[in-house]
């Protein structure tokens, strides 16, 4: 019935396979499991995953160069067996055994079923401070009533069923050549073929905050993605509907000029002193502005 698929990148998701076994069995379905190795370098990743290779119903496919999350996902789906695909992250864990069953009673009669993914207060520390308020502050989004009248902007591949036929059928990944926007571009493309997504309450919690460094890196990346993609998409994504709105009234100069001059101090107030979302926004804008 399912093919979970999992792209991994210096990750050990072991407990997280594990986990997925026993709510597979619990659930008594038909179920592999797919870790796609997307070239990791890390000794102590390579050695689990040797070790996830030995599992049942496990495989794992090895790239011999990194191709990033979006592609890794489309040559899983290529690869699995079964007609429904549970699209899961690597640093994911399952905070319940009936994870498998809520998808399954879901999955009777739709296409495309969201789950969503928590962040635990525990996970705070003092070097992902920022990563952390943005997830907390983006908890509203994620609460279910609000994705249920928002079904295509809230889609999260961290945790995702989707028909396999569907998700081939999707042409996103030509456009996320790395790390960002694959969540957005899905739903965006789901929605242009008329595909209905349902939300349910199936929560998986994000076990690996970023660092305020690697988070403003992994932004600087996905923001040179979104500055490359289409203008359709660019129309429908926040922060580029932003910055296409402020060309349009001759003011892009001025947030380009603004983070000339105070982007730098920007980075270092949200890697040292004050981790607020709302100068994370204006940093990301300002950003964008710069390469577009």
């Amino acid at each position: 019935m399912f093919s979970i698929v999992i792209s991994v990148f210096n990750y050990d998701c072991t407990e997280l396979v594990k986990e997925l076994i026993r709510s597979c069995s619990v659930a008594k379905v038909d179920y592999e499991i797919l870790v796609g190795n997307d070239c990791s370098t890390d000794p102590g990743t390579l050695a689990a995953l040797k070790r996830i290779a030995t599992m049942p119903h496990c495989r794992v496919l090895n790239e011999e160069r990194n191709i990033g999350k979006a592609y890794m996902l489309y040559h899983l789906a290529d690869e699995a067996v079964y007609p429904y695909l549970i699209i899961i992250d690597s640093d994911a864990r399952v905070p319940a055994d009936d994870f498998i069953e809520k998808y399954r009673q879901a999955a009777q009669g739709h296409d495309v079923v969201s789950g969503h993914v928590i962040v635990l207060k525990e996970a705070l520390r003092k070097d992902n401070q920022l990563r952390h308020r943005y997830e907390f502050a983006a908890a509203g989004e994620r609460a279910l009533e609000y994705r249920r009248k928002h079904p295509y902007k809230n889609l999260c591949t961290i945790n995702l069923l989707i028909k396999r036929s569907v998700f081939l059928a999707t042409p996103f990944p030509k456009d996320c050549y790395q790390y960002g926007y694959e969540d957005t571009i899905l739903g965006i493309d789901l929605e242009q073929m008329g595909v209905e997504i349902v939300h349910i309450d199936n929560p998986l919690i994000h076990n690996n905050i970023d660092s305020n460094e690697s988070f403003i890196n992994k932004t600087h990346k996905a923001l040179h993605v979104l500055a490359g993609l289409d203008r359709f998409y660019q129309e429908r994504i926040r922060i580029s509907a932003t910055a296409l709105k402020l060309q349009r009234w001759h003011m892009l100069w001025a947030v380009k000029l603004w983070h000339r001059l105070f982007g730098s101090l920007e980075r270092r107030v949200l890697l040292s002193l004050w981790q607020s979302v709302t100068l994370f926004n204006i940093y990301k804008l300002g950003y964008y502005s710069t390469i577009k």
